[in-house]
């Protein structure tokens, strides 16, 4: 990415450029931090393009970023903003084959970690392409963050080019787009869009499906050594560590059971705990495709399968004495709450919240019963509200399971002090 002098043509570029639409995918936000932002747009067209970027009054920052399309990327770019300022709303707008111009948009960098903040993230999993509300409804209901869990969206091949076809799809949803254009969105994967239904690491092809991945998102970090996708992000008082479920499973021994097959890998594992091991954040979320239980049908995608590493986790987490852990899973096409009893192991328990589908195709078989059940519904269209406050004592969280025609579906808040060991 090339930054270029700006001042000829910022900001009053940026409004005058509504007049003008330049045909395309997107834009998106992607992983914005502190002091830096990920903006991504597919052109119709490969060539040079050019990112403008400011504060509303133009002054304090304005700055171009350079970049080109590229058929070998399926033409998707993303721009990497720099030197920017925590919590503060900047504009945006793209330039490329002569005058023509995306329409302004905005995004908003995430708090300073260290501040005390009240923030709203909103997470699904399993969408397909419908036009739905739920989408608009997840910032009416002030949602500042959209992660996705994954089967978003199904794609049920390794074909390169019906991956790059279905991702282009998906994000042309109208309500989706809309959302994205402003809101900054996070991913990982589950078997639907990694390949094929309850596939693992063996499935030939998933080198294709993880470039079609990176080149339609615009996470943080995909993986390490071009090997998986996983990847987290701090946003105020929560930090969330999106995992990958499917690119290492059963591709080598667990690195912590060798007799057994391992689900996350080892590098995948000692990312894992050196991430929580260095983390401050009052509230730490764990996320993934699969639930972190067993489905009890006949497929094997599930931490249950792999409950070596999951007991390891409990352990570490314990041993550590890691505070604020909560973890959530989708894929089962029911939501469900759940609360394990793992205070020996932890220090306290530990929480898994289950949401799934966005779409309106449910499951209810996978509904089974559980000792740590709290709540479970196969019920179609629901997403989950996720509400951290930092500006209490203590801090608290408050996740709420939304149904998009607005019938009630349950919530939980917990606060920190259930969270951590005495």
């Amino acid at each position: 990415m090339l930054a270029v002098s700006a001042a000829s043509f910022l900001p009053h570029s940026l409004r005058a450029a509504e007049s003008e639409v330049l045909s395309g995918v997107g834009p998106m936000v992607g992983h914005v931090s502190e002091t830096s932002a990920k903006i991504w747009f597919r052109p119709d067209q490969p060539g040079q393009y050019k990112l403008l970027v400011s504060t509303e009054d133009g002054e304090s920052y304005e700055r171009a970023f350079q970049a080109e399309a590229s058929e070998t990327q399926d033409l998707c770019i993303t721009w990497v903003v720099t030197d920017l300022k925590p919590e503060t709303h900047y504009q945006y707008s793209i330039i490329g084959k002569g005058t023509k111009s995306t329409e302004v948009n905005t995004f908003v960098t995430a708090p300073n970690a260290n501040s005390k903040k009240k923030i709203c993230l909103a997470f699904g999993s399993c969408a397909d392409m419908a036009s739905i509300p739920l989408w608009t409804q997840m910032e009416e209901r002030g949602s500042e963050g959209l992660v996705l869990l994954g089967d978003t969206p199904y794609i049920d091949t390794t074909d390169l080019k019906t991956a790059r076809e279905k991702h282009r799809q998906f994000l042309t949803v109208p309500e989706l787009a809309k959302l994205i254009r402003h809101i900054p969105t996070w991913g990982t994967w589950d078997d639907h869009d990694f390949g094929r239904n309850d596939s693992d690491g063996r499935l030939p092809g998933k080198e294709n499906t993880r470039q079609a991945f990176v080149e339609y998102r615009a996470n943080d970090q995909f993986g390490q050594d071009s090997q998986g996708i996983y990847t987290k992000f701090r946003y105020g008082p929560t930090e969330v560590f999106l995992l990958d479920t499917r690119w290492f499973s059963r591709t080598e021994p667990s690195p912590v059971a060798p007799d057994k097959p391992t689900l996350l890998g080892k590098i995948q594992w000692e990312w894992l705990k050196e991430s929580l091991r260095s983390s401050d954040a009052e509230f730490k979320i764990i996320a993934c495709g699969m639930i972190w239980d067993d489905k009890e049908n006949t497929e094997s995608d599930d931490w249950g399968t792999y409950s070596h590493e999951r007991e390891a986790l409990f352990e570490f987490i314990g041993d550590q004495k890691i505070s604020g852990v909560v973890l959530i899973g989708g894929d089962i096409h029911c939501s469900r709450l759940l609360k394990y009893k793992t205070e020996a192991q932890v220090g306290y328990p530990i929480h898994q919240f289950i949401v799934s589908p966005i779409h309106h195709r449910t499951i209810p078989k996978l509904n089974v019963p559980h000792p740590d059940l709290i709540k479970g519904a196969a019920i179609p269209h629901v997403w989950l509200r996720l509400e951290v406050d930092s500006t209490r004592e203590p801090a608290q969280l408050h996740a709420e399971w939304v149904q998009m025609d607005g019938q009630p579906m349950w919530d939980i808040t917990l606060d920190e002090t259930e969270l951590r060991r005495d």
